[in-house]
């Protein structure tokens, strides 16, 4: 039971992630877009250019929060999905769950240990896996959960439709890359929706842990 607890707590803050880099963006320079400009701008160490090579620098004063956020919530995300792996049911399905976001999670939190200003190169090395496990780590858990019925049927199907926008976005934001207008918008498409979802899970595996412990002899 205390496992579970964990876990669900693990998810249930990852909708803070959201709230953290909205605080980094305001304190970053008034050139910073969220539309237009890319999440890994607010973990640059230095001053850097802004949306399709602005001669116009950016700066992130808080890069060590951001930094720090990548790390901390994707830590989290891998510690939630491990500990919550009995809920996801005990087929290939609940297995794969894990696994994705196990090594997305780990992918996300290297992003902060490499910002894009320091470590180009193996920035993009870390980030490209977010965007493609990311998305289909949700598809997976929810059809996890469904076949589990370890959540309702409206849980399970509404991570289908998170999972398929995100995937979308995610090659649309792919395409995007390098362009003036709307790289952060799509960005923040294709990663943004995964994490309240996640704190829906985490509340709506509230009940079924709780009927247990009741029929716990």
């Amino acid at each position: 039971m205390r496992r579970m607890t964990l876990g669900r707590g693990c998810w249930l803050a990852q909708p803070g992630y959201l709230l953290v880099e909205l605080l980094v963006a305001a304190g970053a320079s008034t050139t910073y877009s969220l539309r237009d400009d890319t999440i890994s701008a607010l973990g640059m160490l230095t001053c850097g250019p802004g949306h399709g090579g602005s001669p116009v620098d950016i700066c992130s004063p808080w890069h060590v929060g951001m930094d720090a956020a990548f790390i901390v919530f994707g830590v989290l995300r891998a510690a939630g999905a491990v500990l919550l792996r009995p809920r996801f049911g005990a087929g290939a399905w609940g297995g794969a769950a894990v696994a994705l976001w196990v090594v997305s999670a780990i992918a996300a939190a290297a992003v902060g240990l490499v910002p894009v200003d320091q470590q180009p190169s193996w920035h993009v090395v870390a980030a490209l896996p977010v965007f493609v496990l990311q998305p289909l780590a949700v598809l997976v858990t929810a059809e996890a959960l469904r076949r589990s019925g370890a959540v309702s049927r409206t849980v399970a199907r509404s991570g289908l439709v998170v999972g398929v926008l995100t995937l979308l976005a995610a090659a649309a934001f792919a395409l995007r890359l390098g362009a003036v207008s709307w790289v952060g918008g799509l960005e923040r498409l294709a990663l943004w929706p995964a994490y309240p979802w996640l704190g829906v899970v985490a509340l709506a595996l509230v009940p079924a842990s709780r009927s247990e412990t009741v029929t716990k002899p």
